[in-house]
C-alpha cells in the first residue's frame, strides 16, 4: 500500500541562537545593565518596565486615553 502524501513537508522555524537581552534582563538585570554600559549599549529602563510590567501599569506609565480599547486591541478580542 502506497503511503499519503499531504502538500509540503513541514517547516521548521529555526530558533535564534541564544537567549534574548529581554531573557537575560529578566534572569540577572543589574548583571546585564553593567555590562551593556561597560560595552557602551545604551538602554531605556523605560523600554524594561514597559516590557515586563503588568499591561494595567502599561497603560498607565503612558497614559493611555483608552484603557479598556488598548487591552482588548492587545488581548485580540
Amino acid at each position: 500500500m502506497a503511503k499519503r502524501r499531504h502538500g509540503r513537508a513541514a517547516v521548521r522555524r529555526r530558533r535564534p541562537e541564544g537567549p534574548t537581552l529581554l531573557e537575560l534582563l529578566k534572569k540577572d538585570q543589574a548583571r546585564v545593565l553593567r555590562v551593556l554600559d561597560a560595552h557602551g549599549v545604551s538602554f531605556d529602563p523605560v523600554t524594561y518596565l514597559t516590557l515586563t510590567a503588568p499591561l494595567e501599569k502599561v497603560a498607565a506609565w503612558h497614559a493611555v486615553p483608552d484603557k479598556r480599547r488598548f487591552l482588548a486591541d492587545l488581548l485580540g478580542r
